[in-house]
């Protein structure tokens, strides 16, 4: 099972911080920015 998070996700501060940190917008409302991965038990 994966979860995919997207900038749309994210508060808008979280996005401002994230903007802060990687500079300007990399397709991050393209693309996840993250994918966790769980197993199934």
């Amino acid at each position: 099972m994966t979860i995919e998070i997207y900038w749309k996700d994210l508060t808008a501060e979280k996005q401002q911080e994230l903007l802060n940190l990687l500079g300007d917008n990399g397709n991050y409302d393209v693309f996840p920015i993250v994918v966790l991965e769980f197993e199934k038990e």
